[in-house]
């Protein structure tokens, strides 16, 4: 136990703030030293996605709340369901904690088992100290499959850290509050997962500029987004743009190649359908 942090309930809430802050930052800086294996599974997993295979986090507690979190937030910010996520425990272990889930080795052979795994998907194995048997056991399934796999953990000396065909694993020995692995940890296995799927996704057509160009529009707030993006692109009015996304029935690529085309919704389909919906290749 580090000798320092043995009195926190005693310190001020401003000290408390400056500690929380200084420690997050030891966070970036362990970060920093992973780029290379970081930059090398996002060229893998851009690699599976344009075959069509799946990005599959796993792990359990916070380590599989935080895939959880990434892979559904691709839905509807690229119109992607590439990122996918399993949770030791099933989907009610996201809001309510069951503890013993993390053991058990023969659920996450089940759970993978489900998704009917092909040599076009990864597993990426999300767990802080590296030894949850229920990850080890979904990683090591996987490997079996010679299905390529990511570890994602705090410690580089873990067997997860070993058996993994990438290792991403910033080195974060000790915790504010000794064991909270929600923190530091989580921090890093956040930035690290944004990375992940954000990146692939960059370099896979779902963005252009640094627009959401694959925005789903599901809610009002999405829909002035999605038109707002179309305005930007075709330097067009918020109206004009408003007209071409109705014209396009609510798709944004289509909307923008319509106008730069000068054409139909079907023409423009036809023209992303043969770029493979990348739009940097249609207008530059």
């Amino acid at each position: 136990m580090n000798s320092k942090h043995r009195k926190l309930d005693i310190l001020s809430v401003p000290n408390l703030v400056n500690l929380f802050v200084s420690e997050e930052n030891k966070t970036l800086q362990a970060i920093k030293g992973q780029k290379t294996n970081i930059a090398k599974a996002i060229n893998q997993i851009i690699d599976k996605i344009q075959n069509k295979g799946k990005i599959i986090y796993i792990g359990s507690g916070t380590s599989g709340r935080l895939g959880i979190l990434d892979a559904v937030e691709c839905n509807p910010t690229f119109n992607t369901n590439s990122f996918q996520a399993i949770i030791a425990g099933g989907q009610n272990a996201f809001l309510e904690a069951k503890e013993g889930a993390e053991d058990n080795k023969v659920a996450a052979i089940k759970d993978l088992k489900k998704l009917k795994l092909t040599k076009n998907d990864i597993v990426v194995g999300i767990s802080a100290s590296g030894e949850t048997p229920y990850t080890l056991a979904a990683v090591k399934f996987a490997k079996a499959k010679r299905i390529t796999t990511i570890g994602i953990s705090s410690k580089p000396k873990s067997t997860l850290a070993k058996i993994s065909s990438i290792d991403i694993s910033p080195e974060l020995r000790s915790e504010l509050i000794q064991g909270s692995t929600r923190l530091k940890s989580g921090t890093a296995q956040k930035i690290i997962l944004n990375m992940l799927s954000s990146i692939s996704l960059i370099k896979s057509g779902k963005v252009y500029n640094d627009l959401m160009i694959d925005v789903k529009p599901t809610n009002k707030k999405l829909v002035k987004r999605a038109i707002g993006i179309i305005s930007i692109v075709c330097n067009i009015s918020f109206n004009k743009a408003k007209s071409l996304f109705i014209k396009s029935k609510k798709n944004t690529k289509a909307a923008i190649m319509m106008h730069f085309k000068k054409c139909s919704l079907n023409e423009a389909l036809k023209h992303l359908n043969k770029s493979n919906y990348n739009l940097r290749k249609l207008i530059g």
